[in-house]
C-alpha cells in the first residue's frame, strides 16, 4: 500500500485493519493501522467523526514518549489511491498470545506465574501512569492491546498500544449513541454504563481483572459467589484477596487511586512471595507432578511442516497448547557450555544465541555452532518442537514455582525446526510451557541440540 511493502494482515476491528509492512528503503518491520472501517460503525459515527478519531489516535500515541507505550513512526493522510493510514511499532510478543486467551474470553487461559503476571501488571501501570499523567485515559486495557518486545529475556517489555478509544481531559463528549466504548469483561462497570466518565480508576480496573486473569487462567466473575483467592490458588495467600477486593471494587472511590499506588500495593506483595519462595524453595517437597512419558519415549529429532488445524494433534498438546505428557529428561551441566539429557542422550547448547534472532538468523547461529565444532559436536541443528517440550518444567501452575531449569529462563521462547508454512515457523516458550507459531521475521532465542 503506497510506499509500503504489506506483508500479512495482523488483526481487523470496527475501525479498520493493521497490518505487517516494510517500510520503504530500510525494509523495517512495522505495524500499518487503515481506516477502513466498518460500514455499521460508519452508519453509526459518521465518516468525518471517525477519521477524526483515526487522526487523534495517533496524535496521542505520538505525544507521549514512554518505554511502556509503542511509538508512532509515521502518519499519511490519505488520498484518493490510499487510505488514512500510520505506522507503529511492531512486535510480535502480545500477551494474549501469551496467556492463549481467544475470542471466546470467558474459556480458560494459561496461567503466567507470579513473577511474570507482576512484571506484566507493572509495565501496564507504568505505561498508563504515563498517559493519565497527561490526562489520557486509555479505556481499552485488554490482553491483545498489550504488546511484548521481543528484544529481550523473560516475557518481554510492555507495550500499550490501540488508543483509539482513549479519551484526552477537557474532551467534549463525542456523543454517538449506540457506539461501545471499551471490552467486554474488562471494562470497568461505571464505563459500562457511562463511557464518558470513565477516569484513571477505570484503566486501573482493567489491570486488576488482566492480572487477575494472568494469575489465575479465569475471569475475576467468581469473586462475587464468596470464593477467595487463597482458596483456589495454592501459592498466594489472602493478603492478594484485600489486593484485588480494592483493585475491582465496583465503585471508583474504593479502588486505588492511581496507578503508582496500585504499583506500590503490588511491590509488597512481591517481597511477601520472595520471602515464601525462598523460605519454601528450601525444601525438596513439590507439589507438581505432571504426566510423562514412558520412560523408553525419545523426542522426534527430525523437522516437520504441520498446519495449525493438525498441530495440537500432531505435537499432542491440550486445548492451551501445553505437553499432554512431558518428557522424562534429565538434566545435567556437561561444564563445556553443553547441558546432557541421560534418558535421550541429546546434548544441548547451555547458553543458546546471545540474542533474540529470526528464524533464517537461527540457522546461522547454528551454522557457526557447526563450522567453529562446538563442544566437540558438528551436527549440531534447531530442536524440534517435541524435543523443546522435554525442557519444560511447569513452573507457573500452583505449587511448582520451585521447579528450576538448568538453562537460562530469560531465554525461554525458542524457535523450533518445524514449520507451519513457508512464512511462519513454530515456537516454543519453555517457561510458560507451551507451543505456538509466529511469522519468521520474528525474534526468538535459539537453543541447538545434537544427538538423536
Amino acid at each position: 500500500m503506497g510506499r509500503y511493502e504489506i506483508q500479512g494482515l495482523l488483526g481487523r476491528g470496527g475501525m479498520g485493519a493493521v497490518y505487517k509492512a516494510a517500510m520503504p528503503v530500510t525494509g523495517r518491520i512495522v505495524a500499518l493501522k487503515v481506516l477502513k472501517p466498518a460500514e455499521i460503525l460508519e452508519d453509526i459515527v459518521g465518516e468525518d467523526a471517525l477519521r477524526k478519531m483515526f487522526f487523534k489516535e495517533a496524535a496521542t500515541m505520538a505525544s507521549i514518549n514512554h518505554v511502556n507505550v509503542a511509538s508512532i513512526l509515521d502518519v499519511g493522510m490519505g488520498d484518493a489511491v490510499t487510505p488514512p493510514h500510520f505506522t507503529m511499532e511492531y512486535f510480535c510478543g502480545n500477551l494474549g498470545v501469551l496467556m492463549g486467551e481467544t475470542y471466546e474470553v470467558e474459556l480458560e487461559s494459561r496461567r503466567l506465574g507470579i513473577e511474570a503476571s507482576l512484571h506484566i501488571a507493572r509495565g501496564m501501570l507504568h505505561g498508563l501512569d504515563r498517559l493519565h499523567y497527561e490526562g489520557i485515559i486509555h479505556r481499552d486495557v485488554k490482553p491483545f492491546n498489550v504488546m511484548l518486545a521481543e528484544d529481550q529475556g523473560g516475557p518481554g517489555q510492555v507495550k500499550l498500544i490501540d488508543f483509539g478509544l482513549s479519551k484526552l481531559r477537557g474532551e467534549k463528549p463525542a456523543g454517538h449513541k449506540g457506539m461501545v466504548v471499551g471490552s467486554p469483561y474488562y471494562t470497568a462497570p461505571e464505563q459500562e454504563s457511562d463511557p464518558e466518565s470513565a477516569d484513571a480508576r477505570s484503566d486501573i480496573y482493567s489491570v486488576g481483572v488482566t492480572l487477575y486473569r494472568m494469575l489465575t487462567g479465569s475471569l475475576p466473575e467468581e469473586r462475587g459467589s464468596g470464593k477467595r483467592l487463597c482458596d483456589i490458588h495454592a501459592d498466594l495467600d489472602c493478603a492478594w484477596d484485600e489486593f484485588f477486593d480494592e483493585a475491582l471494587a465496583l465503585e471508583p472511590d474504593k479502588r486505588f487511586q492511581d496507578a503508582m499506588g496500585m504499583i506500590d500495593a503490588l511491590n509488597s506483595l512481591e517481597a511477601a512471595w520472595q520471602s515464601q519462595k525462598d523460605a519454601t524453595c528450601t525444601v525438596s517437597d513439590l507439589l507438581f507432578e505432571p504426566e510423562r512419558h514412558e520412560p523408553e519415549w525419545l523426542p522426534r529429532h527430525e523437522s516437520v511442516k504441520v498446519g495449525i488445524k493438525g498441530a495440537r494433534a500432531f505435537f499432542d498438546l491440550d486445548e492451551l497448547w501445553r505437553p499432554n505428557e512431558y518428557g522424562p529428561g534429565e538434566f545435567k551441566d556437561s561444564g563445556d557450555g553443553t547441558v546432557l539429557d541421560s534418558v535421550s542422550g541429546r546434548v544441548w547448547e547451555k547458553d543458546g544465541s546471545r540474542y533474540p534472532l529470526t528464524w533464517e538468523r537461527a540457522h546461522a547461529h547454528v551454522e557457526r555452532l557447526n563450522r567453529n565444532g562446538f563442544a566437540g559436536h558438528n551436527d549440531w541443528r534447531l530442536p524440534t518442537v517435541d524435543e523443546l517440550t522435554t525442557l519444560f518444567t511447569g513452573r507457573t501452575e500452583p505449587g511448582e514455582f520451585c521447579l528450576e531449569s538448568v538453562f537460562d529462563a530469560q531465554k525461554a521462547r525458542l524457535w523450533s525446526a518445524d514449520t507451519k508454512a513457508f512464512t511462519a515457523a513454530w515456537y516454543a516458550d519453555a517457561e510458560m510451557g507451551f507451543v505456538w507459531w509466529q511469522d519468521r521475521t520474528c525474534r526468538f532465542f535459539v537453543r541447538a541440540v545434537c544427538g538423536e
